[in-house]
């Protein structure tokens, strides 16, 4: 289905981020026919004055503005650059608060994110003002880059606290520091400017609801993942009792143990785990501990082919970056003009053994943030939906797949939940007695926001 990447490619030189406006004009006339190719449908936007205020102290000078979005899903920042060129605008004509003509937000994205996106991808981030970060490599131009933006960008900043795809909308799991960490250099640079704007974080939960035709395109979903569990036989029928809550809730509690299951046939003994046979029937459903022990093989077996020194201590998700960084560096590389031809195939050898590492960790991560096992008692539809999406992509990416081929089928009717905004300068004295303290408590706080714009949600859709 994939094919290895076993070619080394030149490095990526994006130029700088600028601000190309005829480029974004352009692109603003046509976003409503983008988001309708996203199968996004119009979102509802709830408590929108606590976006569009902020917004609007922030176009008069008042404030600085961070725009901490919620990334459940994989598309979240399209849909929250249509918010701010679409959907906030109307919601502000609607609650009479008058904002500029052309409202617009610098985004922050992984320095990976062009070298799996694509050549569009690549072309466009820079000339929309978007600013790369490297979660590995600090470098002093970035981060002065970044730090620069925050405090003088021409419009807010948009990043996601949690640093990653999280691949559940109604938990937030551990956000990173580093959201409160460019909010608090902000407050420095304006002290030091001589400037009396406040910083502001306004936190923007994502949610999807679905249309009718969710339930039958879902149900064929699971079939497909029954299939190739070997839980049905080939050309098996649906039927309309197939659809319901209780009926797909039953199918997928089968289907992630039958993954996992698997998953123990291809890895092996690792961990003290006896060897399966990849349970062409239904499978025995695995311990409690499996899924950390398939994690680990996962990561273990990524790090062995890359080199990388293994750290079971270390969390997760870091070492997760750490394979990451070192697969690219072996795909992109800067020193190809200077590599013999004997070098060269050498380097084709180690571009294909990166992409098969990364074929683990892509699996990783879902690993880290994805149960399995457990199907949640009395799950809504929608929930059962981002489940079922999640197994189907980890089956995918078994098969090389990545987050770029995220299945996208199912019409998505978003609510877009603003929290109350962080004001940071409250934080003022206890960040210059106690900066890692000061930290903390705004990414406690801004973890509690979410969890209340989540409660938001349900009391309004549930």
């Amino acid at each position: 289905m994939y094919i290895p990447q076993t070619e080394p490619l030149p490095t990526l030189d994006l130029p700088e981020p600028t601000l190309h406006y005829p480029l974004m004009k352009a692109l603003r006339s046509i976003i409503q026919l983008y988001a309708r190719a996203l199968k996004f449908r119009e979102p509802v936007l709830l408590y929108p004055e606590r976006l569009v205020r902020t917004y609007k102290d922030f176009t008069d000078g008042k404030n600085r503005m961070i725009a901490g979005f919620r990334h459940p899903y994989g598309d979240d920042p399209q849909l929250t650059a249509y918010l701010f060129h679409h959907v906030m605008p109307k919601a502000a004509r609607k609650i009479g608060i008058k904002l500029p003509r052309f409202t617009h937000a610098h985004f922050i994205y992984g320095v990976e994110v062009p070298m799996w996106s694509g050549p569009f991808v690549r072309w466009l981030l820079p000339r929309v003002g978007a600013v790369p970060i490297n979660h590995i490599h600090m470098d002093a131009k970035g981060m002065s880059r970044i730090r620069k933006l925050f405090s003088e960008g021409t419009f807010p900043v948009a990043l996601a606290p949690e640093g990653h795809v999280t691949y559940g909308s109604e938990r937030v799991l551990e956000l990173e520091t580093g959201t409160a960490r460019f909010g608090f250099w902000c407050m420095e640079d304006l002290e030091k400017a001589g400037r009396t704007e406040n910083v502001f974080i306004v936190p923007l939960s994502s949610h999807y609801r679905c249309g009718k035709r969710a339930r039958p395109q879902i149900s064929r979903m699971i079939r497909t993942m029954e299939i190739e569990c070997g839980l049905l036989p080939k050309g098996s029928k649906l039927r309309t009792e197939d659809s319901t809550d209780k009926a797909v809730a039953q199918r997928l509690s089968r289907i992630g143990p039958a993954i996992l299951s698997h998953l123990l046939a291809f890895y092996g003994e690792y961990g003290g785990l006896p060897v399966t046979n990849g349970t062409e029937s239904a499978p025995e459903f695995p311990s409690a501990d499996t899924q950390k022990v398939i994690l680990e093989a996962a990561l273990l077996a990524a790090e062995r082919m890359l080199g990388i020194p293994c750290d079971p201590q270390k969390k997760a998700i870091l070492r997760l970056y750490t394979i990451r960084t070192a697969g690219w560096d072996r795909l992109f590389r800067s020193d190809l003009r200077e590599m013999t031809p004997l070098r060269f195939e050498l380097a084709k050898r180690e571009a294909g053994e990166a992409w098969f590492a990364m074929r683990h960790m892509e699996l990783s991560e879902l690993l880290i943030y994805v149960d399995f096992r457990n199907i949640p008692a009395e799950a809504h539809f929608e929930t059962l939906v981002e489940i079922a999406h999640n197994f189907f992509d980890a089956l995918n990416r078994l098969k090389g797949g990545t987050l770029r081929n995220r299945a996208n089928i199912i019409a998505k009717y978003p609510v877009i939940v603003p929290g109350e905004p962080l004001n940071l300068n409250a934080y003022r004295e206890k960040y210059k007695k106690d900066k890692k303290g000061a930290m903390q408590d705004v990414t406690v706080d801004l973890h509690d926001r979410f969890e209340r714009c989540i409660e938001e949600y349900r009391h309004e859709f549930r």
